[in-house]
């Protein structure tokens, strides 16, 4: 009889301890339910991307300046500054700051090669102090490469030149067509596109200029780069 009782005992323990836990977890789930109610994460969340696809837009943007000549290399610092103070105006109770570094754009070529890069970069730290957000990096980087694959004469007055454009991704450049590509004292700028036998997407450019002449593309983001052949 006694160690029925002392089973009956643990057995009361037991369910005790059991309703004491569920009574906690419900408590515990309740007050989780209610912060993230209360919480707009969705939003924040949108705001962290939108800032980030800003942030690449206005290193794009800078470099398509500086590459039309619209802007000096000093640009994107001027730029990326302004950015930074428009978002503390525009969220200031959140303690949303924007802070860049290592901001550079720089123009290269390899006459070697006949190819030629406009490339601009820039290192980001984002605090969004609303949410308990420090720290927060992010890179950009965008470019634009031109390589001229072969030159060939057609006849006295018209030159065949192939050509590859890629972006910071590595990846061929597509619908680009003549307004897209200018020749040294060309007159007459034809262009076709067609994949070769590894499958990357080349432009023919049909041209009257001169057999070596300077290449120059611009891509729908405004982003220019010059080759000029040897």
């Amino acid at each position: 009889m006694a160690n029925r009782g002392k089973r009956g005992q643990f057995i009361i323990i037991a369910v005790m301890l059991v309703a004491l836990m569920i009574v906690s977890m419900g408590a515990l789930m309740h007050n989780a339910i209610t912060y993230y109610k209360h919480e707009p994460w969705e939003e924040y969340s949108t705001l962290i991307g939108d800032i980030e696809i800003n942030s690449r837009k206005l290193v794009e943007l800078s470099l398509a300046s500086y590459t039309n000549s619209i802007g000096s290399i000093t640009i994107i610092e001027t730029n990326l500054a302004k950015w930074e103070e428009d978002l503390v105006d525009a969220y200031p109770n959140r303690g949303v700051t924007l802070a860049s570094s290592g901001a550079q754009m720089l123009n290269s070529s390899q006459s070697s090669t006949n190819t030629a890069t406009s490339n601009a970069q820039a290192s980001f730290t984002l605090n969004i102090l609303s949410i308990g957000l420090e720290g927060y990096t992010f890179n950009v980087l965008t470019s634009l490469t031109l390589s001229i694959k072969s030159v060939t004469t057609v006849d006295s007055n018209m030159t065949q030149v192939i050509a590859v454009v890629t972006s910071e991704t590595g990846m061929p450049v597509t619908d680009l067509g003549e307004t897209n590509f200018k020749v040294e004292n060309a007159t007459k700028v034809a262009v076709s596109a067609a994949y070769d036998s590894a499958s990357v997407l080349e432009y023919g450019i049909l041209h009257n200029g001169p057999a070596n002449a300077t290449i120059e593309v611009c891509d729908q983001r405004g982003i220019s780069v010059v080759v000029s052949q040897m």
